[in-house]
């Protein structure tokens, strides 16, 4: 049985990683390059701008849509909150008290 004259190898370690990073640090330029382009773009925009600051006027107004929905996030953020503090202590207290509970030894006699 004929063996084959040449083997094929991999390429050493080394020279796999440098491609890959060289290859992952391209990318990596390439989309931070983007990123800026629109960031510049968006920042850049009159009608955005006033769009924006006309947005925030109607959630400043009180007694319209905007308001009361805004107001409505605040309270249901602050409600959630206060439910996540008070599970916390819960918590915290059924913790306490098993540790404690746990930690009492009840009196052993020995026989002497």
């Amino acid at each position: 049985m004929p063996t084959a004259r040449f083997v094929v190898t991999a390429a050493p370690i080394e020279a796999q990683l440098t491609t890959s990073l060289i290859a992952q640090l391209r990318d990596t330029v390439a989309l931070a390059l983007r990123i800026k382009r629109r960031v510049n773009d968006t920042l850049h925009d009159e009608e955005l701008s006033e769009r924006a600051s006309s947005a925030l006027l109607d959630v400043a107004q009180p007694g319209g849509l905007p308001f009361a929905l805004f107001v409505l996030l605040i309270a249901v953020l602050a409600v959630r909150e206060l439910l996540l503090r008070l599970e916390a202590k819960r918590i915290l207290k059924a913790h306490r008290d098993h540790s404690v509970a746990s930690a009492v030894f009840p009196p052993h006699e020995h026989d002497d």
